[in-house]
């Protein structure tokens, strides 16, 4: 069934520049469906923190116990399943897997969509 237009929303998270972890995003509406990167960014892998109460955040795993890793470039439109962050309030991004972080250079803006 496709998702009505209203059901959508439009929400940023921002890296600062010399971080590695934006600031958090309210899931309680909806859950992540499209990551729209910033132009600018620095290469590497994307990876989440959630959180129930935007206080405590937990890397983010897959049902088979793998860390959820977006490959991901430049301005590009990545599509998240859904069900990765249907349990969860909060949502952070992290520059790199958890193991090994990478710094952004600027501060980086993304853009998504959450239905």
């Amino acid at each position: 069934m496709p998702i009505k237009p209203e059901a959508r929303t439009q929400a940023t998270v921002t890296i600062p520049a010399g971080q590695a972890v934006s600031n958090s995003v309210d899931l309680t509406t909806g859950t992540l469906s499209v990551v729209i990167s910033p132009p600018g960014w620095t290469p590497a892998n994307l990876s989440f923190l959630i959180s129930t109460d935007n206080v405590t955040f937990a890397n983010l795993f897959d049902a088979d116990g793998r860390e959820v890793i977006k490959p991901i470039g430049p301005g590009r439109a990545v599509i998240i399943d859904p069900s990765l962050t249907t349990g969860a309030m909060y949502v952070k991004f992290r520059s790199g897997p958890s193991a090994n972080p990478v710094t952004q250079t600027a501060d980086r803006v993304f853009s998504l969509i959450i239905v």
